[in-house]
């Protein structure tokens, strides 16, 4: 509370605080003019301002008048006495930003000796105009400086610091925060780079500069450009027909391109852009077709996995039976059905690879291809699928594959092995393939506590482990039917029990035995002779060429 408020309490916060924080802390409950004059006029016998006050400030130290200085809500009587009391240097650059130090006062510490004094004049919003010039003409250019950033400059001035000699000077005005068109237009080819970069990439202009920016040919330009927030769309188009493709790379990225963009960028872009226009989600046929005839084959892999590829140009693809290209087009997943088994025909290792990562194959053509193609075994079986069910013959072919995860899918798909296998398989090196062994269905109850109760030494710990759950896991199968078995036996001679009693009612009551009703109007299903099992349908052509190729 400025109640309590004292120039003793007052230098104490100054000295711990600093001029800048209690500036701030009063700035809307404003000190008393009393306690601020008590700040400036020095006790009789005290040290004068530029005396040596480094024990404790005192009122009329260089402190005290640092802060009465700078105060913004200092009356401007008090600071006019202050600036005629020869205060130090320090003090009067304080004086010279205070917004309510008077114009004449100003118009003096313009013409000062100290550079820090005019530096900081130049600050002033209310600096009058021919103090504006004088200063724009000044020696040091940390004072032209000081006044590049001032807001309150007009074209004239700005014009005379546009052509200064320093480009510190030059890029400090590129920092005000409205430029007008010609000063804008000059610093935006300013043979600095620093200068013109950081005006195109900052200064606040009209929309039209920034389109003249935008169709230059200057690359590190538009560059700087593309640094702006929010650029307008007008400005993103003409951005991205810049001859520089990392210009049109940056351009692109926020920008809803429309069919005639995209066609730039076919026509003019390099291949890594038209690959990028090859994968976008709307494509126009035509588009499809120009980049389906791209030299780079990039460019025609990207197309072939967009889900929107044309089916007529997908079948251009498999005609001409590229592999990196048909091996996209197998983990399209909206390739036709019928074109699926013609890329499978090209036996290329890169398509079957693609194709074991499809969800929507045919049954007979996976049974197929995990029998002939080793690189589609492979990566079926890696994705730990549980499907087809294969019978013993093919799985045994399969067991001798030298990856581990084919070994342990041919016992996982086969419900048909015999104990004696599973006793093979359990020796495999592979713990992956002796886990599989152990948890089969038919896996015999010794071979489990063979595992389960094997050494370290012996077995993998982790092996030994699958055993004994699996072992836990069919003593609770034989429990719970156990349980469902008795629960049944009680169940059915409840029923018979009910039914003897019904039956026996029933005979007392009548002595004539009635006629049976006629229960042969037709045969049992068992007793048919004639086949009414349904037909496999045979398998298509391209089944039976997809064998022979294989086969040869």
């Amino acid at each position: 509370m400025t109640e309590d408020l004292s120039a003793e309490s007052l230098l104490a916060r100054l000295e711990s605080e600093g001029v800048r924080a209690v500036c701030h802390a009063y700035r809307k409950q404003p000190i008393p003019s009393r306690i601020l004059q008590e700040l400036i006029t020095p006790a009789s016998g005290d040290q004068p301002a530029g005396g040596d006050d480094a024990a404790a400030p005192t009122p009329g130290s260089a402190l005290a008048l640092e802060f009465v200085a700078a105060y913004p809500l200092s009356p401007s009587h008090l600071l006019e006495s202050l600036a005629q009391s020869s205060p130090p240097s320090v003090v009067l650059a304080r004086l010279a930003t205070n917004p309510r130090t008077p114009p004449q006062l100003l118009t003096g510490m313009a013409a000062h000796e100290d550079a820090l004094v005019r530096a900081q004049v130049a600050t002033h919003r209310q600096l009058p105009g021919r103090e504006l010039t004088a200063l724009a003409q000044d020696s040091d250019a940390t004072v032209r400086a000081s006044l590049a950033g001032n807001p309150s400059l007009r074209l004239p001035h700005q014009a005379m610091l546009v052509a200064d000699d320093e480009p510190a000077v030059r890029l400090k005005l590129a920092g005000q925060p409205v430029l007008p068109t010609p000063v804008a237009l000059v610093l935006g080819a300013d043979d600095c780079p620093a200068v013109n970069l950081h005006t195109v990439a900052t200064a606040t202009v009209e929309d039209e500069i920034l389109e003249y920016w935008a169709v230059s040919d200057d690359e590190a330009l538009q560059l700087a450009l593309l640094l702006r927030k929010n650029l307008p769309a007008e400005v993103c188009h003409l951005l991205l027909r810049s001859p520089h493709a990392a210009v049109r790379r940056q351009a692109r990225a926020d920008l809803d391109l429309d069919d005639v963009d995209l066609l730039y960028l076919i026509t003019h872009g390099e291949d890594d852009e038209r690959a990028w226009v090859a994968g976008q989600p709307l494509l126009p046929r035509p588009l499809q077709s120009a980049l389906a005839q791209d030299e780079a084959e990039g460019v025609r892999v990207a197309l072939a996995a967009n889900p929107v590829l044309e089916d007529t140009i997908a079948r251009y693809f498999v005609g001409l039976a590229e592999a990196p290209v048909c091996a996209a087009l197998a983990a399209n997943p909206t390739v036709a059905p019928e074109l699926i088994e013609e890329l499978a025909a090209t036996r290329a290792p890169a398509v079957l690879r693609a194709l074991a990562y499809r969800e929507d194959l045919d049954a007979r053509l996976v049974m197929l291809l995990l029998t002939h193609s080793r690189d589609f075994r492979g990566h079926w079986a890696l994705q730990g699928r549980t499907s087809p069910t294969l019978d013993v013959e093919t799985a045994q072919a399969l067991a001798k594959d030298p990856l581990p995860t084919v070994r342990a899918f041919a016992i996982n798909t086969c419900p048909d092995w015999r104990r004696a296998d599973l006793y093979e398989l359990a020796r495999d090196p592979v713990p992956a393939v002796q886990i599989a062994a152990l948890r089969h269905a038919n896996a015999a109850d010794e071979m489990l506590e063979d595992y389960a109760n094997a050494g370290e030494a012996d077995v993998d710990v982790d092996v030994a482990a699958a055993a004994r759950t699996r072992q836990a896991e069919r003593a609770a199968q034989a429990k719970a039917l156990a349980k469902a078995g008795a629960s049944a036996s009680a169940t059915t001679r409840t029923a018979t029990a009910k039914r003897d009693a019904k039956a026996k009612r029933s005979s007392s009551h009548t002595d004539v035995d009635e006629p049976r009703a006629n229960t042969s109007l037709a045969d049992p299903p068992f007793s048919r002779t004639a086949d009414t099992s349904p037909k496999r349908a045979s398998a298509p052509n391209i089944l039976h060429k997809l064998k022979r190729l294989f086969g040869q």
